[in-house]
């Protein structure tokens, strides 16, 4: 199982940093979803702070991206998470909205339950 958690964290800190070397300007809600989600795996799995990359990106897509009303709603619950300095006490409808989220979006999560 520890096995298991290293690796999703080692897949999720080479996609964010994959994208993260993308123009910050070409950025869109989908990319949101393709960073967002595997950090929240990797911070939920290893209990600590996200990835400041991942954290700014997501701010970048909230700010300027124009996401939907959903999309922005699920962006203000991500950056929350990956910035809280206890990840695994996130509300119950934050989480709920984040997992609905990834998975719709073709990330369902490994380790937010």
């Amino acid at each position: 199982m520890f096995g298991s958690k290293m690796v999703s964290i080692a897949l999720a800190v080479a996609a964010i940093a994959a994208l993260a070397g993308c123009s910050q300007t070409n950025l869109t809600t989908e990319d949101a979803y393709k960073i967002g989600c595997p950090a929240i795996d990797a911070t939920v799995a290893s209990g600590s702070v996200a990835n400041e990359v991942a954290v700014t990106t997501l701010k970048e897509v909230r700010d300027r991206s124009h996401p939907s009303k959903d999309t922005k709603k699920w962006l203000d619950a991500a950056i929350a998470l990956l910035t809280s300095d206890h990840p695994t006490h996130t509300s119950k409808q934050a989480k709920k909205l984040i997992i609905r989220g990834c998975k719709e979006n073709g990330y369902p999560l490994q380790n937010l339950h």
